[in-house]
């Protein structure tokens, strides 16, 4: 091969690498991504409320496609998705759109539990469900 050729081919193959790197890392996370989509009403801690201009159904789409969840449950009063570490609430809102509720995945589970318990289960909340513990003997 000629010195044109192969600077030619290491230019392509430059390129095509940093397209996938690029692709690999643009994402980040369903948080990261959910907070840079939507508006953000309000922040504490790991918690935090954001609007969509979107349905509820729209909205959640729109978030199940960018990050496929680990679990779903739809309600008549909103979706539910569940990631590794964040449950995302997706609800109506009175005057149109939809609020989106992130939470760590404890408190998520506890702060929806009468839409999700019994769907997701108990298992992998952290200190959440599982046990009867109290000592020796206890629960029993």
């Amino acid at each position: 091969m000629s010195s044109r050729t192969l600077k030619i081919l290491a230019a392509v193959l430059l390129v095509v690498g940093l397209g996938g790197i690029f692709a690999l890392t643009q994402k980040g996370d369903p948080r990261e991504h959910i907070m840079k989509t939507y508006t953000v009403v309000s922040q504490e801690g790991e918690s935090a409320t954001l609007t969509s201009r979107d349905t509820v159904s729209k909205t959640a789409a729109d978030i199940r496609k960018a990050w496929k969840p680990a679990q779903e449950r739809v309600d008549p009063s909103g979706t539910f998705l569940r990631y590794k570490d964040l449950v995302v609430a997706i609800t109506p809102r009175p005057e149109g759109g939809s609020t989106i509720y992130l939470d760590d995945e404890e408190r998520g589970y506890n702060r929806w539990f009468v839409f999700v318990g019994g769907y997701w289960g108990s298992g992998g909340f952290g200190g959440v469900g599982g046990t009867r513990g109290g000592g020796p003997g206890a629960g029993k």
